[in-house]
């Protein structure tokens, strides 16, 4: 989903390609044997937010990144609150669920229709207000 989104939003046609040969600190290195690949040495970036190892949140990851991509605003460089943003995230796919339902609308798909009598709202205290 992540690939087309930008390739629709013409974000690779907006970002520039890295010519790798001609790249200062890449320039004296041998050429790759295989593929005529440029050899280059891997540095890690510092001060930038990053997952932890033993966390499952990748997705939340991919999601505010592109969040950030798509609003065009900077990505922190401190910690990343995926608890903060899961709820941030369901609240917004049930306000965008409910506005749905209570617009009429029906999806276009060919899941089999839930009876509308089952639904129902949540009390106003129930609800997050995310603004």
């Amino acid at each position: 989903m992540l690939p087309n989104y930008l390739h629709d939003s013409e974000f690779f046609d907006k970002t520039g390609r890295t010519d790798w040969a001609s790249t200062e600190a890449y320039k004296d290195k041998e050429t790759g044997e295989l593929l005529g690949q440029q050899s280059f040495e891997v540095e890690c970036a510092q001060d930038i937010m990053q997952q932890q190892s033993d966390s499952l949140d990748c997705g939340m990851y991919v999601a505010a990144f592109a969040e950030y991509l798509s609003d065009e605003i900077s990505i922190p460089s401190i910690s990343f609150r995926s608890d903060y943003l899961r709820n941030r995230y369901a609240t917004l796919l049930w306000k965008y669920g409910t506005d749905k339902f209570k617009a009429g609308y029906v999806s276009d798909n060919d899941d089999p229709t839930r009876p509308k009598s089952f639904y129902t709202i949540p009390a106003e205290g129930g609800l997050i207000n995310i603004e």
